[in-house]
């Protein structure tokens, strides 16, 4: 006996609003997708904007000396401690309560400081990819870019001397306190073992060659953004104040 209450075929539930939802998607579907996406853009960037850190100082590193990233044995990584180290001559810029110090360190070398490091310790390895890469970040950064405070290995202070023909750094006279002695290259740039500052720790870790200097703020730097060039000059004339005044009011 055929059942009467039997319905032949799927049954499909609706209603209104389902039946709108449905010619919503089918008519607005590119545009809520593109909506959607643009959603998770925006708030990606937010939130990349609220956590990165705002710094205070740029000063770049380049020479045969490693400063690792990392550390073994739960001690903090060279880095850091460099960092940590360089906030006693940098400033709170920003006033946000903390001074944020962005290091780029650079290894540059060529074949006979290569020789030594390996004469030195014959299980270092030399990186020559990242020797090659840093070379051009160098050449980069001294052209352009935040990192006025430069701290250079002696070979490549005097190779970028000669290469720019002394038109690269700034003479460093006006900025070294009176009374404060100090063993220089040249007028455009000093041993940073000659001054106090290199009595601390984490900075005599860098070679005792290491050269002091300041980059000019260059007809190529301006073009970047004029304003933006001279507030990081400038601010990299008051860490290099500091670095020659260190250790005075003691």
């Amino acid at each position: 006996m055929e059942d009467k209450n039997r319905i032949e075929g799927d049954v499909k539930i609706s209603s209104p609003f389902m039946k709108k939802l449905e010619n919503f998607w089918y008519h607005y579907k590119i545009h809520t997708l593109a909506a959607l996406f643009a959603l998770v853009v925006l708030v990606v960037l937010l939130v990349q904007t609220c956590s990165r850190v705002e710094y205070d100082a740029y000063i770049l590193y380049a020479g045969e000396h490693e400063i690792k990233h990392t550390a073994s044995g739960g001690d903090l990584a060279p880095y850091i401690k460099m960092t940590s180290a360089l906030k006693a001559v940098c400033e709170d810029i920003n006033d946000d309560g903390a001074v944020n110090v962005s290091l780029l360190n650079l290894f540059v070398v060529n074949d006979a400081e290569a020789d030594e490091l390996i004469k030195d310790n014959p299980s270092f390895e030399i990186n020559s990819a990242l020797v090659k890469e840093d070379t051009e970040r160098l050449g980069q950064n001294l052209l352009y870019g935040d990192y006025y405070v430069c701290l250079l290995s002696e070979r490549l202070f005097l190779e970028y001397e000669e290469r720019f023909e002394g038109g690269l750094f700034a003479p460093l006279a006006p900025y070294i306190p009176e009374g404060v002695e100090c063993e220089m290259v040249n007028e455009r740039g000093v041993y940073l073992s000659s001054l106090a500052l290199y009595e601390l720790p984490e900075i005599s870790a860098l070679p005792d060659d290491t050269v002091v200097c300041l980059r000019r703020l260059s007809e190529v730097s301006e073009s970047f953004g004029k304003a933006k060039n001279q507030a990081a000059f400038t601010r990299g004339e008051k860490i290099i104040i500091n670095i020659f005044a260190y250790g005075e009011d003691k």
